[in-house]
C-alpha cells in the first residue's frame, strides 16, 4: 500500500529536496520519519476502537514505522511488526479480510461471552472446560458446554471456518493522514532550507 501525492505536491517536494541537497541526508530522513509517525499514530488510533475493536491491545502495541533508504530512495514502512520484526498474526487478515480455517485441529473454537474477559478477549481454552459436553444448538451449530447437564453454560461454538470481514484500518489511516504526512515533509524540508 502506498501514499500517493498529486504531481504538484511531488514537484514541490522534489524542488525542496533539490535545494537542500547539500545538507546531510540524516536531516532529510528525519523529515520523512516525522511524516511516517503521523501515519503510524493514525493507524494506532484506528486500531484503538476506531476501525478495529480493541480486545487485548496486542495489535496496537505491534504497530510501528521505519524509514529506509535504498538506492537513493526513501521509503516508509508502517504496520504491525515494522519496528520490532514481530507482526501480530491477525494483522493482515483484519486489513484484507478472508477465511480462517483450523491448522492443527479439526475445529475452530469460538469463545462465547462465558469464556471471554470483559474486553472480549478469550481467557479460557476449550480443553480447560470442566465437566464439558457437546450438543447442537438450535441453528445446528456444535457447542461445547460447561457445568454438566444440570447447569450448562455454552463456552465455545465449534466451526470448520470463519469469514473475517475486511476492516481496512491501514487504508483508512493512509487516507486520513496522507495530507498531514505531506505537510510534515514540506515543513521539515522548508525548515532545513531556512537553516542553510
Amino acid at each position: 500500500m502506498k501514499v500517493e501525492y498529486n504531481k504538484k505536491q511531488l514537484r514541490e517536494i522534489h524542488n525542496l529536496l533539490q535545494r537542500v541537497s547539500t545538507l546531510k541526508s540524516a536531516e532529510v530522513i528525519t523529515a520523512f520519519r516525522r511524516a511516517a509517525l503521523v501515519i503510524e499514530n493514525r493507524v494506532k488510533q484506528n486500531v484503538s476502537g476506531g476501525a478495529v475493536k480493541v480486545r487485548s491491545g496486542r495489535l496496537r502495541n505491534s504497530i510501528g514505522s521505519v524509514v529506509r533508504e535504498k538506492e537513493g530512495k526513501l521509503s516508509a514502512y508502517i504496520g504491525s511488526g515494522q519496528r520490532n520484526g514481530k507482526p501480530v498474526v491477525y494483522a493482515n487478515i483484519l486489513e484484507t479480510g478472508g477465511i480462517i480455517r483450523p491448522v492443527k485441529r479439526q475445529w475452530l473454537t469460538i469463545p462465547t461471552e462465558y469464556a471471554k474477559t470483559k474486553a472480549g478477549a478469550g481467557n479460557l481454552r476449550a480443553p480447560e472446560v470442566k465437566n464439558g459436553f457437546f450438543a447442537r444448538g438450535k441453528n445446528g451449530s456444535l457447542i461445547l458446554f460447561e457445568g454438566g447437564r444440570k447447569t450448562p453454560r455454552p463456552m465455545f461454538i465449534l466451526k470448520k471456518q470463519v469469514k473475517i470481514p475486511p476492516k481496512r484500518y491501514l487504508a483508512l489511516s493512509l487516507a486520513q493522514s496522507s495530507q498531514d504526512a505531506y505537510n510534515q515533509i514540506v515543513a521539515g524540508l522548508t525548515k532545513l532550507m531556512e537553516e542553510k
